[in-house]
């Protein structure tokens, strides 16, 4: 009797979300199938039974080791935890969990991922949970990627428990519906996330859907998801992200989150009907380790940005600064500052380009600057080789110019699998700016074989401009200069 009780209740949850989407069609752009046909619930038996893994407190550290950490050294300990996390998982393939700190607990119990660069095949696991960071004993730093069958990649920071919700019997991708629970980081740092969370990113210019929390996520850019307390914060730092629970859809815009109540140690019910946007806890994020990210993303201020006519953006808060090109109407984009003065924005499209712009000529909604300069600092690089290190993949060997274009000389030939130090792109076309053996030119990237994340590099604006038109920079999430690979990625 109470299978089939549950398995109405879950029939008139999918109807009421395809009447949902039939209203919605119009507003949003969305596929309905994609929503209904990943949802597990149609068949309520398949569906794992939950067995919760409660975040557990911070992980003992030796005694001595305790005794060394202090407040002026926990930043350093900590960035040392996350090198060796990034040295031995940003390069993994896609299907696997690797481990980049201390042994998750997994279910089916196992060892798989005992130690650091570890790899165990996602399909094999139902459950995992990560341990606490601590500055002392290093912590949980897991990635899952799914590239191919969910377009997405995902980043475990701390504490946090997660569940794969779809049963194999289903015949649907794995973990594309999960559950999360976040737990407390160690307080041993302040430079250090205070809650455990999930990084999801979408990969460039693709959509990843995926069910987190029972909530349906189609997410352009990059989402944080924890849990505090009965509610669960989803948090859009990059892009766009569209929920939907119980048929009702929102979108959050780069710079907003939504808080969803859930029943009482249950992350698989929703309490209430997704409300409106707000713009996101600055102070719950602004420490997460954005370097560890496949693709780093700078933690932007609360709310957003967005040009009502042609704006134009410029490389420094200053009238006089070089123009970069004039932004069109109707662009929504994350604030990284503020000018001292108040007077310009330090702006991020959703396809990693920045600059600066008149604060009085932009709408949108924002709260609290935090970060404010007149130096534009560097975008984020990853750690380790991956950050700037590449390889020439040409047989032939491939051609090091003066400036990114074939119009331009070439000043050498560099032979085949010889090592390049990436220093920035262009600011019109799909080439670096490489050293090599103490020679500095362009080449184009895809004479290259790189790890490096392409829009993590500065752009170089003083090169000449080619004779002839060059391509019209794209604004919105998806587009932009350089990426390793024109179909989509990093």
């Amino acid at each position: 009797m109470k299978t089939q009780l549950a398995a109405a209740f879950a029939l008139l949850l999918l109807l009421s979300a395809c009447r949902a989407q039939q209203q919605t069609a119009d507003q949003i752009q969305r596929p309905a199938s994609v929503i209904v046909y990943i949802t597990p619930t149609p068949i309520p038996t398949l569906v794992p039974t939950a067995i919760r893994f409660p975040p557990t407190d911070a992980p003992d550290a030796p005694a001595e080791e305790k005794a060394n950490i202090t407040a002026a050294n926990c930043e350093a300990a900590l960035a040392a935890h996350y090198a060796l996390a990034s040295d031995s998982c940003l390069a993994g393939p896609t299907g696997y969990f690797c481990n980049g700190g201390l042994p998750p607990k997994l279910d089916p119990a196992s060892n798989a991922l005992n130690t650091p660069a570890a790899q165990a095949e996602a399909n094999q696991i139902e459950r995992l949970q990560s341990p606490p960071l601590s500055a002392a004993a290093g912590g949980g730093l897991l990635w899952l990627r799914l590239e191919k069958n969910i377009l997405m990649d995902a980043l475990i920071i701390g504490s946090v428990s997660i569940s794969n919700r779809v049963s194999a019997e289903t015949g649907l991708a794995r973990w594309r519906s999960i559950t999360i629970e976040s737990g407390p980081s160690a307080s041993d740092c302040a430079a250090m996330p205070s809650v455990g969370a999930l990084v999801v990113q979408g990969l460039y210019g693709q959509t990843a859907s995926v069910f987190i929390n029972s909530v349906a996520t189609e997410i352009n850019g990059t989402l944080i998801v924890l849990t505090q307390a009965d509610t669960t914060k989803f948090i859009v730092i990059e892009g766009n992200v569209l929920l939907v629970a119980y048929g009702q859809s929102v979108t959050l815009n780069v710079g907003e989150q939504l808080n969803l109540r859930y029943e009482t140690g249950d992350w698989n019910r929703p309490a209430q009907l997704p409300g409106e946007p707000v713009l996101l806890e600055y102070d719950l994020i602004k420490h997460m380790p954005i370097r560890l990210f496949d693709r780093p993303v700078p933690i932007p201020q609360p709310g957003y940005a967005q040009t009502q006519g042609g704006v134009n953006m410029r490389v420094a808060p200053d009238i006089e600064s070089q123009l970069l090109f004039q932004v069109p109407a109707g662009e929504t984009m994350g604030i990284l500052g503020a000018s001292s003065d108040g007077e310009w924005l330090h702006i991020r499209f959703g396809n990693g380009d920045t600059g600066w712009m008149s604060a009085e000529l932009l709408a949108g909604r924002h709260g609290q600057i935090h970060s404010v300069y007149d130096i534009t600092p560097e975008p984020p690089q990853r750690y380790g080789d991956y950050a700037d290190q590449a390889k020439v993949n040409v047989p032939r060997g491939g051609n090091l110019r003066e400036a990114p274009d074939t119009y331009f000389r070439v000043k050498r030939t560099l032979p085949f699998g010889m090592a390049v130090t990436l220093l920035a792109r262009s600011p019109y076309s799909p080439w670096v700016k490489v050293e090599a053996e103490g020679d500095t030119g362009w080449m184009a990237l895809f004479t290259l074989e790189t790890e490096a994340v392409i829009s993590s590099l500065p752009i170089d604006y003083n090169v000449p401009l080619p004779p002839r038109a060059t391509p019209t920079p794209s604004f919105s999430f998806g587009g932009g200069h350089a990426y390793p690979n024109p179909e989509g990625g990093y």
